[in-house]
């Protein structure tokens, strides 16, 4: 009996260390939204695609589902409408941000020669990437890395009236398990831990209570 207990109580944490998992790899392909969408408070993927600096002819930038052009996967990517060149992105929580792939858009003249991307968390500046130049007509993947930001800005280095323009799709980031599930699992393993030491114990005891 008391093995099966020891095993329910196993089962109950590995239940536990399953749920709070590192969470699975979320990729954005816009794919699933209709080419010509301005994202600016549309709520796409749950995320907040923010308004963008002035770009060129003194316009304001946003996020613009576009197609045709150089995308990684499906037909449809996102790009910085009037080449603007700071864009943000915001979570509901915290997440380590992957890294999405990248390419040239428009006039090959308006290419920006770079990207690089800015981290938050709690309206502070965390860290920055370095340059990615790698852009062309093939879709390359900029590994991001930045961990723990629940906000994002794309810098684009202006080449033509203010502005630098560039694709990206597959955006793939992934969520942060909340501070409260982590505790949760410790306090399972050391409950079962203890738990499991002293039925252990029981055995040996009544064992030299015999001899």
């Amino acid at each position: 009996m008391g093995k099966r207990i020891q095993i329910a109580f196993l089962l109950v944490v590995l239940g536990n260390i399953m749920a709070i998992a590192p969470s699975v790899a979320v990729v954005v392909n816009f794919d699933d939204i209709a080419v010509g969408t301005n994202l600016t408070a549309s709520g796409y993927g749950g995320l907040a695609w923010e308004p963008g600096n002035t770009g060129a002819g003194g316009n304001q930038g946003y996020w613009l589902v576009e197609a045709p052009g150089y995308p990684h996967s499906g037909r449809n990517f996102v790009m910085n409408a009037y080449g603007s060149t700071l864009l943000g992105l915001a979570f509901p929580t915290q997440v380590n941000v992957t890294g999405a792939y990248f390419a040239a858009q428009g006039n090959p003249i308006a290419w920006t020669t770079g990207v690089r991307v800015h981290g938050y968390r709690a309206g502070s500046e965390v860290a920055v990437t370095d340059w990615f130049t790698d852009i062309d007509t093939q879709s390359d993947w900029f590994t991001i890395g930045l961990n723990n930001v629940d906000r994002i800005v794309v810098e684009s280095v202006p080449v033509k009236d203010g502005g630098g323009w560039y694709a990206m799709d597959d955006f793939t980031y992934e969520p942060v398990p909340e501070p409260s599930s982590m505790l949760t699992l410790l306090f399972g393993i050391a409950g079962a831990g203890g738990f499991i030491r002293r039925r252990a114990r029981v055995p040996l005891l009544q064992n030299q209570h015999r001899q």
